[in-house]
């Protein structure tokens, strides 16, 4: 029959007493080991932490008493920003909240009211427009952010739209020209793209006749 291992035998009192000035897992296992003259591993060790002695979440109990105190009125991003300043701490929001809420703490209904509010300004309504790639003005629809300028014209397979003059604001229809692929690196080898949209024009229909010419 094989050998049943004794369990390890831990100095309780201890790892408590020096977990608050260590506050590193790593640290605290390699100072026990080194103190004790034992050599548990890590994962051994933390895990009996975590269970029995309740140290998984990593909170003094001044930050305890400071969640108690600004939690409910604060809401978890703001008050995860100002524990993490104030107690040089790197915890995400999702967990301050899951620790104040195992300690029975609610966001206010006077702060849930704020969050709505402050939260408005950061979704866009459909038919709002904001510049995106390059600066390029993009428009909110139903199916997601498009550029205006195909909002306007469309699309067309196996082409794509420029702006004559360059101007990505200028989304009237007269600016706006259907190219294919192979003409937009013509204009660009030949250097014909200009401010001036007649300009423009006559270096792509330059480019799609060396395109008929050449076969491309």
């Amino acid at each position: 029959m094989g050998k049943h291992c004794a369990p390890v035998r831990y100095d309780d009192d201890w790892i408590v007493a020096h977990w608050e000035p260590l506050r590193n897992w790593l640290k605290l296992r390699d100072e026990y080991n080194r103190v004790h003259g034992t050599d548990i591993k890590y994962s051994t060790f933390k895990a009996h932490c975590n269970v029995k002695l309740g140290l998984n979440y990593h909170y003094s109990e001044e930050q305890l008493e400071w969640l108690k105190e600004n939690y409910p009125k604060l809401g978890r991003i703001k008050a995860a920003k100002i524990f993490n300043e104030k107690f040089s701490e790197n915890k995400s929001a999702w967990a301050i909240k899951n620790m104040c809420q195992r300690m029975g703490l609610r966001v206010t209904e006077e702060r849930h009211s704020e969050i709505a509010i402050e939260n408005s300004g950061r979704y866009h309504p459909v038919g709002a427009v904001r510049p995106m790639a390059h600066g390029e003005p993009y428009v909110k629809t139903e199916d997601g952010w498009v550029p205006v300028k195909e909002q306007v014209m469309g699309k067309q397979k196996g082409k794509i739209l420029v702006f004559l003059d360059g101007n990505q604001n200028n989304v009237e229809k007269n600016n706006l020209m259907f190219i294919t692929r192979a003409v937009s690196a013509r204009m660009t080898k030949n250097e014909f793209w200009s401010e001036n949209p007649e300009i423009t024009k006559t270096g792509i229909l330059c480019c799609e006749l060396e395109g008929m010419v050449k076969g491309a």
